[in-house]
């Protein structure tokens, strides 16, 4: 059985770039289907469940129509650590492209 969470929705803290993410809203996927499911999160709670959960662990959809979505990444910036989206092993602006809520 294929589990993961879907972002959906994104909320920014001082900035525009991906290290500014403060929240992301997402829905449960079990088997390639959506399910009741649906909460949100701090990008660190998120950094915690990637780096535990594995690599496939959370999707994002493509923010271009027509492009296939990316599985989500953490990376790393000095110290700090942020959510990114990766799309044939490049980062791709999947989550930036997500609404703001």
């Amino acid at each position: 059985m294929a589990v993961y969470l879907q972002c959906v929705a994104k909320r920014m803290r001082g900035g525009y770039k991906h290290e500014h993410i403060h929240i992301l809203w997402w829905v449960q996927v079990v088997d390639g289907k959506p399910t009741n499911e649906t909460g949100f999160s701090t990008q660190e709670q998120l950094i915690d469940f990637v780096e535990s959960s594995g690599p496939q662990a959370l999707w994002c959809p493509a923010a271009k129509p027509g492009q296939p979505g990316a599985w989500v990444g953490v990376q790393t910036l000095g110290r700090k650590k942020y959510l990114q989206a990766y799309r044939d092993g490049r980062p791709t602006e999947d989550l930036l492209g997500l609404p703001d809520r």
